[in-house]
């Protein structure tokens, strides 16, 4: 991603994060944590640009990683200032949807990467936990050439299995 469009996706987003990140720090106390907050997602997603354009909506990945900036400030604080009970439902609200979409998103992978050929969930997984072309190629007897061509026939048929699953909902 160039650096004018992730300018573009900061500038946009922005202002939807300060007000999500200010709901979380409602005392007075607590507010320059809100623009700590941003300032840090924005970070993550600078620090993440080159996988941007893998996500549809980078907004929806922002407001992610804002949420969980926030919920780790407040552990923080939570002995430097008095309990916030709206934000402990916040958070309480927050873990309980964001471990229901892990869930999900976890069930929707595994379901898409079953109906993947064997040799290719293979290729996917051993990818997936960092191991290089050359590794997978010597661990699945192959050439390097046909497991990159392997990888990325896998990758499209997720693609294109994933984008059905979304839209049947």
């Amino acid at each position: 991603m160039e650096s004018q469009d992730f300018q573009n996706i900061a500038t946009s987003v922005r202002p939807k994060l300060m007000n999500l990140c200010r709901s979380f720090f409602d005392k007075q106390e607590l507010a320059y944590d809100a623009e700590d907050a941003v300032q840090e997602t924005l970070l993550r997603l600078w620090q993440m640009r080159e996988r941007l354009n893998e996500y549809q909506k980078p907004e929806a990945l922002a407001i992610l990683i804002a949420k969980n900036v926030c919920i780790d400030i407040l552990k923080l604080n939570k002995g430097q200032h008095e309990p916030l009970d709206e934000a402990s439902n916040i958070i309480g609200n927050i873990q309980a949807d964001q471990s229901m979409i892990t869930h999900d998103t976890e069930r929707i992978i595994s379901n898409a990467l079953a109906k993947l050929p064997r040799t290719q969930q293979r290729m996917l997984m051993m990818r997936s936990e960092g191991m290089s072309m050359m590794e997978i190629a010597a661990a699945c007897n192959a050439t390097p050439t046909s497991t990159k061509t392997m990888i990325c026939a896998a990758r499209k048929k997720m693609m294109e299995l994933l984008k059905i699953g979304r839209n049947k909902k």
